[in-house]
């Protein structure tokens, strides 16, 4: 143990050097400033700028910048019309647990709206036809004008419209742009919200015609009467992916003399880890993924070998299952935790938890190989990564449960040093706890779990393709 708090603080200290002069509070104050008069391509800029001191911020292990960084990146965000959702929500998790130093001289403007919690029995968009002069999209039941917005985003070189539908996208889809359009994108904006946008360098015309469970949205309503017929055949495709086109690594925990927590005679965290990994297998292959896992049995598998396995079937993404444990057994909750230095001590906790399986292994990790996770790029996929596997997990339990959002978190959990792709441990509730314990070994919650987890893998890839 002596040996992995070295190594942890020279990570840190080599961290820290390696950053050392930049004056960010200095950077930041310049920013604030020019965010009120900027325009839409130079507030742009600084959104992207932000990103990078947000990024050397986890690097560097200063939780102060982090949370100053992250203020600015939910004001711009918001001003830009982009997804803040990840944001707002470390955000609130660091001001409950870390209160900062002074970065700025005078307060932000008034604090931005947080978005709802996870909404219910929202539409469902079915399947995709992109035609030639219009996108129509099919949803799994009646559909109203009253669930679309629209709006106009102007800059310089283009123009977007962008349509948000009160509806939910739960899969990825894969359009060919039509030659009218400079682009075309589709998305989860947040978790009630659909967001449709249409690109073109010049002044767009465009309308919506709802039909029962159909929406279609025109690129230009002058050519609303067009015959469809002749096109379909070129511009009609199919929204889901290509078999074979993306490979998830999944890891049920623990095995075989590694029983995890245990819950109870026979209730082990090893077996509703391979259970519910095992579901999550099945949905994604439907989809369309290659899967493969790290155990399909109840079989012992070294921490070391289960992203050396990852590594070798060249993942995409790689998602070890587990279930929590606590001494307080009022603890409750769903989280998902990426790699990088434990920031609260209740990360500590739970890394040394799942840690303690294979102790053995973690001498086997040289300072090299724990210092080469912590590369900037990698750090944030898998933090993407694990905002949209949690916001899938709570999306879909909480039509049926009642649970609490423990939202996403670092530490440093050895199963997942070492991993070449973007790399996230759930934790899918606490088995100490009296009514958690119940649902997790039923097939009912390991159902929408495995589907929430799935759903998130869907929203990773749609976002970063």
């Amino acid at each position: 143990m002596a040996k992995i708090t070295r190594l942890l603080a020279l990570i840190l200290l080599t961290c820290s050097i390696l950053l050392a002069g930049t004056n960010h509070a200095k950077e930041l104050l310049s920013y604030d400033k020019k965010i009120i008069t900027s325009n839409n391509d130079e507030l742009l800029r600084i959104h992207h700028a932000l990103k990078s001191i947000y990024i050397q911020s986890i690097v560097s292990n200063d939780e102060d910048l982090k949370k100053e960084t992250l203020k600015r990146l939910v004001k711009t965000s918001n001003m830009l019309k982009l997804d803040s959702l990840g944001y707002t929500k470390e955000l609130a998790t660091i001001q409950k647990t870390n209160p900062s130093k002074i970065y700025t001289k005078k307060k932000l403007a008034a604090p931005v709206k947080r978005i709802s919690s996870y909404s219910k029995h929202l539409p469902n968009l079915k399947s995709i036809s992109n035609l030639e002069n219009s996108l129509i999209l099919y949803f799994d039941r009646e559909m109203s004008k009253k669930d679309i917005k629209s709006f106009q985003l102007k800059s310089k070189s283009n123009i977007r419209e962008v349509f948000d539908i009160r509806a939910v996208l739960p899969f990825v889809p894969n359009i060919k742009v039509p030659q009218q359009l400079e682009d075309l994108r589709i998305a989860q904006f947040n978790d009630k919200t659909l967001r449709v946008v249409f690109q073109k360098n010049s002044i767009l015309k465009s309308s919506i015609t709802v039909s029962g469970t159909k929406v279609e949205l025109f690129f230009d309503s002058s050519k609303k009467g067009v015959k469809k017929a002749q096109t379909t055949k070129e511009y009609i495709k199919s929204v889901r992916l290509e078999p074979s086109s993306k490979i998830v690594v999944i890891d049920p925990g623990h095995g075989g003399k590694d029983p995890g927590a245990v819950a109870g005679k026979g209730l082990y965290e090893k077996t509703a880890a391979l259970a519910i990994s095992l579901k999550v297998g099945e949905i994604l292959k439907k989809r369309g993924y290659r899967v493969y896992f790290t155990r399909t049995t109840d079989k012992f598998i070294k921490l070391r070998d289960r992203t050396r396995f990852a590594n070798k079937k060249n993942a995409d993404l790689f998602i070890s299952i587990h279930a929590n444990s606590a001494k307080n057994e009022k603890l409750n909750g769903v989280e998902t935790y990426f790699l990088s230095p434990a920031r609260s001590e209740r990360s500590k906790r739970v890394a040394a938890l799942e840690n303690k399986g294979d102790i053995e292994e973690m001498n086997y990790f040289s300072k090299a190989t724990y210092l080469n996770v912590f590369n900037k790029a990698k750090i944030v996929a898998s933090n993407k990564f694990a905002i949209d596997v949690q916001r899938g997990m709570i999306s879909y339990l909480r039509d049926s449960y009642k649970v609490k959002d423990g939202g996403v978190r670092e530490a440093p959990f050895w199963v997942l040093v070492g991993a070449q792709m973007p790399a996230i441990l759930v934790e899918v509730g606490y088995i100490s706890n009296r009514v958690e314990k119940k649902r997790i070994f039923t097939s009912r919650y390991q159902n929408l779990i495995a589907r929430g987890i799935a759903s998130g893998v869907d929203n990773y890839f749609l976002k970063n393709r």
